[in-house]
């Protein structure tokens, strides 16, 4: 069978913004795989009443079923090891350094880039989305999402959580070396997300060229003939 991606959409089918559905994209792309791309909204869980997960992204394939963007990685290295560019992962010694990476990730770095977005992620989410995602989010924070959108906090966050990837990548092209990986598309997830929902900038009113996190991102946007870069920003859909 081709394999199947559920993946979330926004108010426009053509808006994918989710930073872990991103992951899998550009996990399959690495393998040179191309998926079916099934679109889903946060509030009608109906496309993936096949399995267990609640979340997206899903994979389905000849060899079964993933339900997380990490899992995605895992059973692409298993069940495809050398397809397109090579493993995603590496050995056990990788994987154990890459878990680093995902909760630094997750946990350092996705703070900053919500509070950048967050009333363009909810502008962005499908109108039968919004109720739901807002409401929930607002529990989860204890504020509104006018009180928690502040770019300047943001950039305060993302300046400091920026500081090691900009050493690490200072030596060498890719978070995974010279060729991007893992890691890289680990980390990348949150930058598509901001890039398509939002024209706020991670990094201030101005870009440095010479800066080696903005040198890194720009390849990230044209790996794959340029899939990141191509995908349609919400800024340039009509509401």
């Amino acid at each position: 069978m081709t394999p199947v991606l559920y993946e979330l959409r926004g108010r426009d089918g053509r808006l994918r913004f989710s930073p872990f559905c991103w992951r899998a994209r550009l996990a399959l792309a690495h393998k040179g795989i191309e998926a079916e791309l099934v679109p889903m909204l946060f509030t009608d869980k109906s496309p993936i009443d096949f399995c267990d997960s609640t979340t997206v992204p899903v994979l389905k394939d000849d060899f079964g079923v993933s339900m997380d963007s990490y899992d995605i990685f895992q059973h692409l290295d298993e069940h495809y090891p050398d397809a397109g560019n090579g493993p995603l992962i590496g050995d056990a010694l990788a994987r154990a350094r890459l878990n680093f990476v995902k909760v630094y990730a997750e946990q350092v770095m996705a703070v900053g880039f919500f509070r950048l977005v967050a009333l363009d992620l909810v502008q962005a989410i499908h109108p039968d989305d919004r109720e739901y995602f807002q409401s929930a989010r607002e529990a989860r924070f204890g504020m509104s999402f006018e009180e928690f959108h502040d770019v300047e906090i943001a950039r305060g966050i993302l300046d400091s959580a920026f500081k090691p990837l900009r050493g690490l990548l200072g030596n060498q092209p890719f978070m995974d070396g010279e060729s991007p990986a893992a890691a890289d598309y680990l980390i990348f997830g949150f930058f598509i997300w901001a890039h398509i929902v939002s024209d706020t900038s991670p990094f201030g009113e101005t870009e440095d060229p010479a800066d080696p996190l903005v040198q890194w991102r720009e390849r990230m946007m044209d790996l794959h003939d340029g899939m990141a870069r191509k995908s349609p920003r919400a800024s340039e859909i009509p509401q």
